[in-house]
């Protein structure tokens, strides 16, 4: 725990967790495939002092295989909600001005004490309209270029660069599932803290019905922290194992 007085409050659903942090020694590379292992934190308890509790509820690990156009990447969520929930997608993206757009996925959801019971997803972008294809039929969409996701966006914000000050329109697919358009990216600004006397730059997600997503890098470029209200990630790992 820690006092809450130097945290910011984009990063306050971590900030049980800060003190003790340590980044993975690895960088990530743009042109490199590499693994990202981060800790699902859930903002449990402020107390009257300001110090802040969080706890563990899982785990996302996020796989990026470059290719000539775009990129794969393949994604294993494990959360616990009462049962085990388990997501695990495949996304395809091309290159595009943003840095990435997403062309095509598939995604399974099941929770571990009945694996048998899946939900799937199939989706693709053709132009500026999203085809989902899950349970409950198919559903057509108008999307504003780029297509984009939460669990691809640090790799696209690593490829993005941490230079550039803009604001950005796209269209987001939470958890592949759920179409939201004109959403914006904003920065990356500066995150004024004490924390470890490292400089911390966040890009802010907002848009129609999304509460605020905070992407965090540290000095080095690691995008070590995504945050969403009361959960966040925290980067644990980068594996460049498969790397070329």
């Amino acid at each position: 725990m820690m006092q809450n007085k130097n945290i910011p409050a984009a990063l306050n659903a971590v900030a049980g967790q800060l003190t003790e942090y340590r980044a993975p020694g690895e960088t990530i590379q743009t042109d490199t495939d590499c693994k990202l292992t981060y800790e699902i934190l859930q903002w449990a308890k402020t107390h009257e002092d300001g110090t802040t509790d969080d706890r563990s509820i899982g785990t996302v690990e996020i796989s990026r295989s470059n290719k000539e156009n775009g990129a794969e990447y393949h994604i294993l969520e494990k959360r616990s909600g009462g049962d085990l929930e388990i997501y695990e997608a495949n996304v395809t993206t091309e290159k595009s001005d943003f840095g990435e757009s997403i062309q095509n996925w598939t995604l399974s959801w099941h929770l571990n004490e009945r694996p048998k019971e899946r939900l799937r997803v199939s989706g693709k972008v053709a132009g500026k309209t999203l085809e989902l294809d899950g349970t409950i039929g198919q559903k057509q969409s108008s999307v504003t270029y780029p297509v984009l996701c939460p669990w691809i966006m640090p790799f696209v914000l690593v490829k993005r660069g941490l230079d550039e000050q803009r604001s950005t329109e796209f269209t987001t697919v939470d958890e592949l599932t759920y179409c939201k358009a004109n959403q914006h990216l904003h920065g990356p600004d500066p995150i004024q803290s004490e924390i470890n006397e490292n400089p911390l730059l966040a890009f802010r997600h907002t848009g129609q019905a999304t509460l605020p997503i905070h992407y965090v890098f540290d000095s080095q470029g690691r995008p070590v922290f995504v945050t969403f209200t009361m959960l966040s990630w925290i980067l644990r790992t980068i594996d460049t194992s498969n790397s070329p």
